[in-house]
C-alpha cells in the first residue's frame, strides 16, 4: 500500500511538472506576441466595436483611434524624406519629366505637412520628428546615385511609398468618425493620388514600384533600437528565470506533499 501511495504521488508531481512547463511555454509565447506587438508601431487596422470602445481617444471633434491617428503619423513621415529628396531632384535630374515632378510634388508635400500639423494640433496629437529608418534609407540610397539610375530610384522608391500611404489614408477617409481627420485624409488622399500619376507620367514606374506593400506594411515600420531589443530580451529573460524557479519550488512542494501521504499511512 506504501509503495501504490508512493508511486501516485511521484506520478502526480510528473503530471503537475508537466503541467507547470506548459504553462511556461504559454506564457512565452504570450511574452513574444507583446514584444511584437510593441515595436511593429501602429496597427492600421479599423477596429470593431467593442475594440473601439476599449482603445478610443475622446478628443475634439469626435472620438480618435489608433488608425487615425497612424495617417497622421504616416503623412508627417513621408514629408520628411520625400519633400528634401524631391527638392534635390528638381535641382539636379537632367529628365525634364522627372526635374518637373520632382519641383512639384516639393511644394505640395510642404503644404500637405501644414495641414497634417494643423490637423495634430487641434486633435492634440504629437507628430514623429523624423522619417523612419527605413525611408532614411531610401533617401540616401537616391542622394548617392546619379544620372538615370538616381531618376529611377526615385520614381520607384516614391511611387512604392505613396501606394502604401495611399491605403491607409483611403481606409481612414471611408471610416474614420473624427471630423478634423477626416478632413485631413480627404486632402491627403488627393495629394497621394495625384502624386502617383505624376511619378507614373515619367514612364520610369516599374513593377517594382508598382507593387505596395501588404498588411502592416512593416518594411516601412520603425525598425526597434539596439536598447529596445536588449530590453525586450532582458525581460524574456527574467520572466524564464522566474517562472522557472516558481516550477520548481512548486514541485518540491508537491513531492513533499505526497511523501507526507506516504508516512501517513
Amino acid at each position: 500500500m506504501v509503495t501504490s501511495h508512493r508511486t501516485i504521488g511521484r506520478s502526480f508531481a510528473r503530471r503537475s511538472m508537466i503541467g507547470q512547463l506548459l504553462a511556461v511555454v504559454a506564457m512565452l509565447g504570450a511574452l513574444s506576441s507583446c514584444g511584437i506587438s510593441a515595436t511593429s508601431g501602429w496597427n492600421g487596422a479599423v477596429p470593431g466595436k467593442e475594440a473601439q470602445k476599449r482603445t478610443n481617444l475622446e478628443a475634439p471633434f469626435g472620438p480618435v483611434y489608433p488608425a487615425d491617428i497612424a495617417v497622421l503619423v504616416a503623412v508627417s513621415q513621408a514629408g520628411y524624406w520625400e519633400a528634401p529628396t524631391s527638392e534635390l531632384i528638381a535641382k539636379e535630374s537632367t529628365n525634364p519629366k522627372v526635374k518637373a515632378v520632382g519641383a512639384q510634388l516639393a511644394r505640395e508635400h510642404h503644404v500637405l505637412n501644414m495641414y497634417n500639423e494643423d490637423a495634430a494640433a487641434r486633435l492634440h496629437v504629437q507628430l514623429p520628428l523624423a522619417a523612419t529608418p527605413q525611408q532614411e534609407s531610401w533617401r540616401k540610397q537616391i542622394e548617392a546615385a546619379s544620372g538615370d539610375e538616381r531618376d529611377r530610384l526615385y520614381v520607384g522608391l516614391t511611387r512604392a511609398a505613396h501606394g502604401s500611404v495611399y491605403m491607409k489614408v483611403a481606409t481612414v477617409r471611408a471610416t474614420t468618425q473624427n471630423d478634423v481627420v477626416r478632413s485631413l485624409a480627404e486632402v491627403a488622399t488627393q495629394y497621394v493620388s495625384r502624386h502617383m500619376a505624376l511619378l507614373e507620367s515619367t514612364g520610369l514606374a516599374d513593377l517594382d514600384s508598382l507593387a505596395v506593400h501588404s498588411g502592416t506594411d512593416a518594411a516601412s515600420q520603425p525598425t526597434p533600437s539596439v536598447a529596445e531589443w536588449g530590453f525586450g530580451i532582458g525581460m524574456a529573460l527574467v520572466a524564464v528565470f522566474g517562472t522557472l524557479v516558481v516550477v520548481r519550488v512548486a514541485s518540491r512542494q508537491t513531492s513533499e506533499a505526497a511523501d507526507d501521504g506516504v508516512a501517513i499511512e
